[in-house]
């Protein structure tokens, strides 16, 4: 792998939009987790790719030859665009473009303060002209968020020849793909949305280290392109012969942290244009990065042959513990309870309908350990909306054609997730032979689900502790006997088949599966006012991502479901324990089929009576330490930052500082007593004091107050007026001498706007400069803003008399 950057220099507004609208705005930009505007992966690759068509068809001449079918190779194939049946398998691409993000310090700076990050962007509005007019249309009026010009952003990226095609020299091909990419880059002026109109105007630049200009040696070696490579594609399949990993029984478990990087899109189901995702990372997603980390070792695929690997579902970590699907018999008051409110929840296997109280099922969302005497820890995945498009070569705009406009809902980065690794002790024994710390080469990172090449996917795992024997809860089921009830939960989606093995949503057959393997015989509880069965069906799909074609539907019943029975037989606690180990049904080595059995949130008869002590969740209060970008030194907080990234923060706090003004001075202005106090004016019955005649020629000569030398027009002003009698005498008391202090003062404008400069200000030095700079404006728009509330008022007065 061989790592790189981009910088990308933005020498115009720009709007990479998010494809929906806020308030007054019809169209917003995209912002990250932290709020703050960002160039996504899928603009960037994609501005990317038809920059190094450009030049590919320069090079070649035309459409086609070497340098076009190498520019399959970098960015790969294209399935959905094919015009003929594909006979051979998709290349995936080589080169990996992660999403470009403001300078670090900046946006650390810019973390803490709301009303930065709001004035990195601006309001601009616009209209649409009729053709044959040449005016502007009626209702066409609307308005997009602009980003400011300046801003320079970062993004890495990677080229890895491994995956497809692993035994080739990089030596030799590398140069090449270097010099079309730079050349693509250089391709490329504009981005982002309204870009021939004179937006989104941009420099690109690739940072490959110390290997000289890629486009000096492309120019002295491009007539010497080496052959396509030929796809070697992987296969973890491997070979069954020897079978050493049987599981006996005994397990050993890893438990693994998954924290996401980067939003993960996990498909649930496609609808539309719109791909909906899991709330939870299925342990399938996951198996592919163990086979990487552990395959030389042991034989993974004949370890899931086997049922002797388990990796089980990574859900939302609560209270440092997995979170367990909310199980379908909690039902919350509809007006004044629910597992969010942590209060008035119901456990319908247990407790009655309450007369007089509508119920509401609970049906999303993960619960933390659970305490006995309070509610358990609930927590919920808020999934993020993500909207892209996909160009059109020849019109340079969206099409049906080519995919169109298309969302994705994705799981937010910053999350932290909990699964487990289980192993048999065969399995155990084969890994340890060599290192008994052979867990610790699981920690590492990786790219899953959709789009992963890009701008989803990344995740970075971690083992919590080492291996220890698998533990499974089983105090409850000691005493378990014929006629006691059995309570069963899904911690996982189950996929079951029925007798002509095709997939099975009757609960019989679940039940004939269950009781065959714990070797009793199991009868749904029968209950007068109580449920005993709440099943919810789950339909999954996916797509495979290399052929862009779908997999086949997963049916089975949903995580969270719950059952109850009564049981003839003495019940095995070791079989119990052995069935919660190794799950149930179809795909269990991938996190399917997972049980619980006798939980005691299920057997609670009281659950209504209890409440949550605390809210969850670790507090989202920023760090209150004010973060100052330096110039020239280097602070405890931050490092000296780049004169380019200073000049923008110094942008974005006169934007932030001018709003401020604006806003801080049309509250002053509304209140006739302050209005006083600054500039002496008031209203007396129907009149103006002085009158609005005066206060104009005030207006006029204050617009001319452009710097602080300017003040002594303003001065020369108020003492030609005092030198004529008639005029003086319309300013009542000392206005003159205020509106003089005014322009003369340069700390009375600061003093009465009484800024929150802690808030406005990024750099080390930016309130005194800022000051400095926007004295002269901050003045005329506090004595404009005075001057028109004070004529608003007066017309009022005039009306009611």
């Amino acid at each position: 792998m061989i790592p790189f950057s981009l910088t990308i220099t933005m020498h115009s507004d720009w709007h990479v939009g998010s494809g929906t609208g806020r308030a007054e705005l019809d169209s917003i930009v995209q912002r990250d987790a932290d709020d703050l505007p960002y160039l996504p992966a899928k603009t960037l690759t994609g501005i990317l790719r038809d920059g190094c068509e450009q030049a590919a068809q320069a090079l070649d001449s035309g459409l086609t030859g070497q340098w076009n079918d190498w520019l399959k190779v970098l960015f790969g194939d294209q399935p959905a665009l094919a015009t003929t049946p594909l006979e051979h398998e998709p290349r995936p691409a080589i080169v990996s473009i992660h999403s470009a993000r403001l300078d670090e310090n900046l946006r650390q700076a810019l973390g803490q303060k709301q009303e930065l990050r709001t004035a990195i962007a601006f309001m601009k509005p616009g209209v649409a002209i009729d053709a044959e007019s040449g005016c502007a249309k009626d209702d066409y009026l609307r308005f997009e968020e602009m980003v400011r010009q300046g801003a320079i952003l970062t993004a890495e990226a990677q080229v890895n020849f491994s995956e497809a095609y692993p035994h080739l020299s990089t030596d030799k091909y590398l140069p090449f793909v270097q010099g079309l990419l730079t050349a693509g880059a250089k391709m490329v002026q504009r981005l982002g949305g309204k870009r021939r109109r004179g937006n989104g105007r941009c420099e690109i630049q690739l940072n490959w280290g110390d290997k000289g200009d890629p486009l000096t040696w492309l120019k002295d070696h491009y007539d010497e392109l080496p052959e396509i490579p030929e796809l070697q594609p992987t296969n973890c399949a491997v070979s069954l012969s020897d079978n050493p990993l049987n599981a006996d029984g005994t397990w050993v478990t890893v438990p693994l942290t998954v924290t996401t990087e980067s939003p993960l899109v996990l498909p649930a189901r496609t609808v539309g244009n719109l791909v909906e995702c899991l709330d939870y990372i299925p342990g399938r997603y996951l198996l592919r990065y163990l086979h990487k980390k552990l395959g030389d070792r042991v034989n993974i695929s004949q370890a899931i042959a086997n049922n002797a690997l388990i990796l089980t579902n990574a859900t939302l970590k609560i209270d440092q513990q997995p979170g367990h699907p909310t199980p379908f018999c909690l039902f919350g008051e509809k007006l004044d309870g629910g597992l969010s409110k942590g209060r008035n929840v119901y456990n319908r296997f247990q407790e009655t309908n309450p007369q007089g109280v509508q119920l509401k099922g609970e049906r999303g969302g993960y619960l933390g350990p659970w305490t006995d005497n309070a509610l358990p820890a609930y927590g919920k995945v808020d999934l993020a909306l993500y909207t892209h498009n996909t160009i059109k070569d020849e019109i340079q705009r969206p099409s049906e054609e080519v995919g169109g406009l298309y969302s994705y809902e994705a799981i937010p980065a910053g999350l932290t997730f909990h699964a487990e690794l289980r192993v048999s002790a065969a399995v155990n024994q084969e890994l340890s032979k060599n290192n008994p710390n052979w867990h610790d080469l699981l920690t590492g990172k990786t790219r899953i689900g959709q789009s992963k090449k890009d701008q989803y996917g990344g995740v970075k795992i971690t083992v919590d502790s080492p291996p220890n024997p698998a533990n499974t809860q089983t105090q409850k089921i000691q005493g378990i006997s014929s006629g006691c009830p059995l309570y069963v939960w899904f911690l996982s989606d189950v996929l079951m088949r029925g007798d002509r093995l095709n997939p099975t949503l009757n609960p019989d057959d679940f039940t004939q599966a269950l009781a065959k393997e714990l070797g009793v015989s199991l009868h749904l509880r029968e209950h007068p006012s109580c449920f005993s069965m709440m099943l919810r069906q789950r339909r999954t799909e996916s797509w495979q991502v290399r052929w862009g074609l779908p997999r086949p539907s997963l049916l089975g019943w949903q995580a969270g479901s719950c059952l109850v029975y009564t049981v003839e037989g003495n019940l095995d606690p070791e079989k119990l324990k052995q069935v919660a180990i190794r799950g149930i049904g179809d795909r269990r080595a991938e996190g399917y089929g997972q049980l619980s059995f006798n939980d005691p949130l299920l057997t609670d008869n009281t659950l209504s009576q209890k409440q949550r002590d605390s809210e969850l969740g670790e507090s989202t209060t920023r760090n209150p330490t004010a973060i100052l970008l330096p110039k020239n030194r280097n602070t405890q907080t931050t490092n000296q930052v780049p004169d380019d990234v200073f000049k923008y923060a110094r942008l974005i706090e006169k934007a932030a500082w001018r709003e401020a003004i604006q806003s801080k001075a049309l509250a002053i202005a509304q209140n006739p007593q302050t209005r006083q106090e600054v500039l002496g004016i008031k209203i007396n019955g129907e009149d103006s004091c002085p009158p609005m005649s005066q206060l104009g020629g005030l207006r006029s000569v204050m617009g001319k107050l452009r710097k602080r030398d300017d003040s002594s027009a303003i001065t020369s002003w108020i003492t030609a007026l005092e030198n004529v009698e008639n005029r003086r005498e319309k300013w009542p008391g000392n206005s003159l001498k205020q509106i003089k202090d005014l322009v003369t003062d340069t700390h009375k404008i600061w003093q009465i706007l009484n800024l929150d400069s802690k808030k406005l200000t990024l750099t080390d030095d930016g309130t005194s400069k800022l000051q400095a700079t926007l004295w002269a404006e901050a003045v005329r728009t506090l004595v404009d803003a005075m001057i028109r509330a004070h004529k608003r008022d007066l017309e009022k007065a005039q009306q009611n008399h």
